[in-house]
């Protein structure tokens, strides 16, 4: 009876021990899901990081930049900012670039100001996130009142509504008493 009992002592040892290995084995498991979930989303939120940080660093470099203005009925030069000469000009003359008379304060390479623009910022980007095969879509709006007019539309592959769409957030110049520039880049995969 004696080795009967110390036979039974030790099954229901062998057994906890067992169980206690797969207790171990299901925790190791479960942890290592964690872990991969968290690397995966790591990744996510890299690269979702890297996608603004782009988006806005190129969006300022845009506004910042100078462009050279050959006016063609003067033959003069002139170096024009796209955020505070050239985009102004086109929200102040919108209106008057279609039609068989077409004016703006600056008349670059005999375009219009909004037109120019529209030329040499679908340039630039193409040149650069173009290059790097990144989709994107750059919009500048006039918004006076209830009116909104658009003013640039610049696209490559389209990014309306990608779940992976981020934006450089709005660069608003403000007219006095005419209105808003809202000028936004979007940037996606």
């Amino acid at each position: 009876m004696e080795l009967y009992q110390r036979n039974k002592s030790a099954n229901k040892k062998a057994q906890a021990e067992m169980i206690g290995l797969v207790v171990i084995v299901i925790l190791i498991t479960v942890g290592m899901l964690f872990m991969a979930q968290f690397a995966l989303n790591q990744d996510q939120d890299k690269k979702t990081f890297t996608r603004k940080g782009l988006s806005f660093s190129t969006m300022s470099a845009i506004m910042k930049t100078e462009l050279t203005c050959e006016d063609s009925s003067s033959g003069s030069t002139k170096v024009l900012s796209v955020e505070l000469d050239l985009l102004e000009d086109c929200a102040e003359h919108y209106n008057s670039r279609e039609g068989s008379y077409i004016y703006s304060d600056y008349m670059c390479d005999g375009l219009h100001s909004c037109d120019f623009l529209q030329e040499q910022i679908g340039y630039v980007l193409n040149e650069t996130l173009g290059q790097w095969n990144k989709n994107y879509q750059l919009q500048s709006n006039f918004v006076s009142g209830t009116n909104e007019d658009q003013l640039i539309y610049v696209d490559n592959g389209g990014c309306t509504y990608s779940s992976e769409r981020d934006t450089s957030g709005q660069f608003a110049i403000y007219l006095k008493g005419q209105g808003l520039i809202e000028s936004i880049l979007y940037l996606c995969d």
